[in-house]
């Protein structure tokens, strides 16, 4: 899904085009690596192609062998993995390898796993002793340590194949086994169950397989694997936020062709975000929001939503009504904080929050000053970032030092940028993985998450608000980055993310007074020349000789209603999302160049409204500040300033609570 709205630096102006997206491809590209698409041992290689709706998007190269002359002979396997996502002409790249060593028994000794979604990589090697895992990340020239406990024994590779190629041969038969995720860097248990046997043509061949269901618990959501006599994957399916992702055995040649990647269709994008059935007023001022979710895939189940200020109502196997409060800001607290065990995960260094990075300590000190208040630090702190950071779809994961250094990044990277700034001053800090609302639909975000006087605030650098983040959003994940970025890709974002609608049954702004939204009830209303859209309390009348030429538009798009005339003249209603912060002088000229409209801007002002106006060559724009938002009346034709001046005169604007 998914940075969310653009902040066009040093303007003020905060653009549109980066909900949903952005975060959907993090998501994408943890959630394939932590399945893996792994072939077991059989010595040699082995090469997958990877597809999502039916396009090309990357490969799996799988490598296994044995090594003797130690003290015991071992299995060694490799896998490098490739994906590569072409939309709307920006190329995200993403690149897994993962090695390991197992007993010819099949017990698991060693794993190592590199993860490269940006410039830099991050690179984790597990250790496994009797009872413990030791492990070592390393990112941005750091490294970072700590062990996992578990009980039991831990299966490698070669040692789920051999429990595979003995146990499961008819409908019915099934295995469980423990094993250690390096993608999640966590132990979880797993089963495989025969659903039935099946033939399956591959490479010009006929191979029999069973067909089994795969179920890794720490993914929380299954998998449909081909096994060959083996014991080896030879296709895998498994359910994504895009739709059905499949891996199949391949030759190297078709493999490495899909390496380039493949465009994505449209409609496969717009999975990873939701149409609202109500424009929301002043998005970014919603104090109250009652939501209903319903599951499209109600087997997935629901996962545990107990995030602070989010309250579910009620639940059943389809659809869960829940509700989002905003939280008040907190009352001063001093900082940096004392280190415990309780905040230690929010507070340390790892791989992706880097902290302790010089030049960001540094920074950060010098933006807080000697502010001596949580809270109002972080709000500083989440200025800076909004202000520098610049929206890069092409960076799906990076670490902090990455992002600090070139200053680019999705909302993952705008929140993970404020977590390492936070902590390096001593404020706890995480981030959350959830939907926000925008521009009519709800996509997939990221934020931060800052611990005050005990309590979990949000602040959201990506689409600012004033003060703490508004209530339009739901948090589905948090994470602190201690235990990596597996967070990203298991348990509850699986069962959520391009599974569910959201319906808005109920929202407030700052006045507290709740605005019901009927059942099946229209966004808005046209009368024969009158548009009116009751929830934003707006209308617009055209001349009876034009006519509506769009009225359903959503993100990225930003025109509430348009007409277009007979001779070629247009008028269009926008809504436009404002730094808090931004002169709204500034602003105005932002946004009107922004239309192609690079002059000056004037004072326009009207009832209740600060206006500026500008002129260009064809066309006309009238900015209205209603804070946190601004509309923008366009017009385009040969007499732009006579045009726009008719508009107004039919526009009709109703301030809702401020």
């Amino acid at each position: 899904m998914t940075a969310m709205i653009r902040a066009n630096r040093d303007q003020g102006h905060v653009g549109h085009e980066r909900v949903g997206r952005a975060l959907a491809a993090v998501f994408f590209l943890v959630y394939f690596a932590s399945y893996g698409f792994s072939a077991a041992f059989a010595p040699g290689e082995k090469w997958f192609l990877i597809t999502i709706a039916d396009s090309p998007v990357g490969y799996l190269h799988d490598v296994a062998a044995r090594k003797t002359g130690a003290a015991e002979p071992l299995v060694l396997h490799s896998s490098e993995m490739k994906m590569v996502l072409n939309r709307l002409g920006v190329r995200v790249e993403m690149r897994f390898v993962t090695t390991s060593e197992e007993t010819e028994r099949g017990e698991l000794k060693k794993v190592g796993y590199e993860l490269q979604a940006s410039v830099m990589s991050t690179k984790t090697e597990a250790v496994v002793e009797a009872g413990r895992i030791s492990l070592k990340s390393e990112a941005g020239g750091k490294s970072y340590k700590r062990t996992i406990e578990y009980a039991g024994t831990l299966l490698g590779e070669d040692g789920i194949r051999q429990l595979a190629e003995k146990n499961l041969k008819k409908p019915g038969d099934a295995v469980s086994f423990q094993t250690f995720i390096p993608e999640l860097e966590a132990v979880s248990q797993g089963r495989r169950k025969v659903l039935e046997r099946e033939t399956l043509r591959l490479n010009g061949k006929d191979v029999r397989t069973v067909k089994v269901e795969e179920y890794i618990e720490a993914n929380a959501v299954a998998s449909i694997a081909w096994l060959d006599e083996n014991g080896d994957i030879v296709k895998e399916n498994m359910s994504t936020p895009f739709g059905i992702g499949v891996s199949v055995l391949t030759d190297r040649a078709r493999a490495l062709a899909a390496a380039e990647g493949g465009e994505l269709p449209p409609e496969i994008f717009e999975r990873s975000v939701i149409r609202s059935n109500v424009r929301l007023p002043k998005a970014r001022s919603v104090e109250y929001l009652k939501l209903k979710l319903i599951h499209k895939n109600p087997d997935l189940g629901w996962p545990d939503l107990a995030l602070p200020f989010e309250t579910v109502l009620s639940k059943d196997k389809s659809a869960l009504v829940i509700e989002v409060r905003r939280p008040s800001i907190p009352k001063p607290t001093a900082f940096p904080v004392r280190l415990d065990e309780g905040n230690r995960p929010y507070l340390e260094p790892n791989a992706y929050i880097q902290s302790d990075e010089e030049g960001l300590l540094s920074l950060a000190r010098s933006i807080i000053g000697p502010e001596k208040d949580a809270f109002r630090a972080a709000l500083k702190l989440e200025r800076w970032v909004a202000d520098n950071m610049t929206f890069d779809l092409g960076i799906a994961l990076a670490p902090s030092s990455e992002i600090f250094r070139n200053k680019r990044g999705t909302c993952l990277g705008y929140a993970t940028l404020l977590a390492a700034l936070t902590r390096a001053v001593g404020i706890p800090s995480r981030v959350v993985l959830g939907y926000v609302y925008a521009l009519a639909i709800f996509g997939g975000h990221a934020w931060t998450e800052v611990l005050v006087d005990g309590t979990w605030i949000p602040v959201d650098a990506a689409i600012p608000a004033s003060g703490v983040a508004d209530a339009a959003r739901l948090g589905i994940v948090t994470t602190s980055f201690g235990d990596g970025a597996g967070l990203l890709s298991g348990g509850a974002g699986l069962k959520l993310f391009g599974q569910v609608d959201i319906k808005v049954l109920e929202y407030a702004g700052p006045d507290g007074r709740k605005i019901q939204v009927s059942e099946g009830a229209a966004p808005y209303r046209v009368t024969g020349d009158l548009y009116e859209n009751p929830a934003l309390g707006v209308s617009l009348t055209k001349p009876p000789e034009a006519r509506f030429t769009k009225l359903d538009a959503a993100w990225p798009d930003t025109v509430i209603v348009r007409w277009e005339s007979p001779a070629g003249e247009r008028v269009e209603l926008q809504e436009a999302y404002l730094k808090p912060w931004s002169a709204e002088v500034d602003a105005a000229a932002a946004i009107l160049n922004s239309l192609g409209i690079p002059s000056k801007p004037g004072r326009a002002d009207r009832p209740g409204y600060n206006g500026y106006l500008g002129a260009s060559g064809g066309k006309a724009a009238l900015v209205l500040f209603d804070r946190p938002e601004a509309w923008v009346l366009f017009a385009e034709g040969k007499e732009p300033a006579k045009l726009l001046e008719k508009a107004a005169a039919g526009l009709t604007l109703t301030p809702t609570a401020r």
